[in-house]
């Protein structure tokens, strides 16, 4: 007589404790790999500091000395009343240094990279040759873009307060070491009339050299990052200084990862949004917890939203002879 076989499936219950731990499971992993991403993303932003860091080398080795980070910026009444409005930013004077050496090219460096003219300066050039500068202007470079940040890539108006007159000016994550002194009131002190103990690497008509750096380069920043969106104004754009885009203010007072804006809000500062920087030529990043700079000797080094305040002001000042804490 044969013996016959039962065949028993899962319960109810059983399956339902199956599913439950592969919903854990999968709880489980998708941080991990959420993570891992993220690990990856911020690999790489080092590497693009990494690789802009070879490029000012580079260019000093060259010419002997480092780009401007803006050349007769028309936010700024010029320091020569002669002299023509330019905007001109030190990222072109890198493009040949980053393996952009065919843009370069077409950059007719006669004329203003950007129409923002807030004197009544002569533009160089004139309009329809800083457009055809402009344009260039939209090319996105990815080696200046960080890509832990979502935030748009390339700034959609036209207008010459932020843009460079046309649309879809690309922008960057990354920014020349200014000081706060560059910005505002039509008086924009130049690099050359700074004391040399508040100067930083970069700034209007800019002309470090390594020898200007008496801290030592590895104790100043030379590129410190920025978010591509920010609360008010707009983030810089590559290609021209305009009403902001000279630089990041690693001196600035509000310190780095301040996502609160704005004082003029009532309350002030009630608008709260993280990877969003409140205002524009900030430091900071949508790193958790702090963001990468660029020292002058090429390091490139991770540093707390919580850095001591003096820290940071030491770290952007090239020449002021203080000793530097912990970073």
């Amino acid at each position: 007589m044969k013996q016959r076989t039962t065949l028993r499936g899962f319960t109810l219950i059983e399956l339902l404790v199956v599913i439950a731990i592969i919903a854990i499971l999968i709880a489980l992993l998708l941080p991990a790999v959420q993570q891992a991403r993220e690990a990856a993303r911020r690999s790489t932003c080092k590497n693009n500091l990494k690789q802009i860091g070879l490029a000012l080398h580079n260019y000093h080795d060259t010419h002997q000395l480092f780009p401007y980070a803006t050349a007769n910026p028309g936010n700024c009444i010029p320091a020569d009343p002669n002299a023509t409005i330019t905007n001109h930013t030190g990222w072109l004077y890198l493009l040949p240094f980053m393996d952009q050496a065919n843009l370069y090219n077409q950059f007719n460096f006669s004329a203003a990279t950007g129409q923002h003219n807030k004197t009544s300066n002569t533009l160089a050039g004139g309009s329809s040759i800083t457009t055809g500068n402009a344009q260039l202007g939209t090319n996105i470079i990815p080696i200046l873009l960080c890509p832990s940040d979502d935030g748009g890539s390339t700034y959609s108006g036209a207008d010459t307060n932020y843009g460079t007159g046309v649309a879809n000016s690309a922008r960057t994550s990354y920014g020349f070491s200014v000081t706060t002194g560059e910005y505002w009131g039509g008086n924009c002190t130049y690099w050359v009339n700074e004391s040399k103990t508040n100067r930083t690497m970069f700034g209007a008509n800019s002309k470090c050299k390594i020898r200007d750096i008496k801290d030592g380069t590895s104790n100043t920043v030379a590129v410190a990052e920025t978010t591509l969106d920010v609360d008010d104004g707009e983030c810089q754009i590559w290609a021209a200084s305009s009403h902001v885009g000279m630089g990041v203010m690693l001196k600035a007072s509000r310190g780095i990862n301040e996502f609160r804006c704005c004082t003029w809000r009532t309350p002030p500062n009630a608008q709260f949004q993280p990877g969003r920087l409140g205002e524009w030529g900030e430091p900071g990043s949508t790193h958790t917890g702090g963001m990468h700079v660029l020292l002058a000797d090429g390091a490139v080094r991770f540093i707390s939203e919580n850095i001591d305040t003096n820290t940071r002001l030491n770290l952007a000042n090239i020449s002021d002879g203080n000793p530097l804490g912990e970073f």
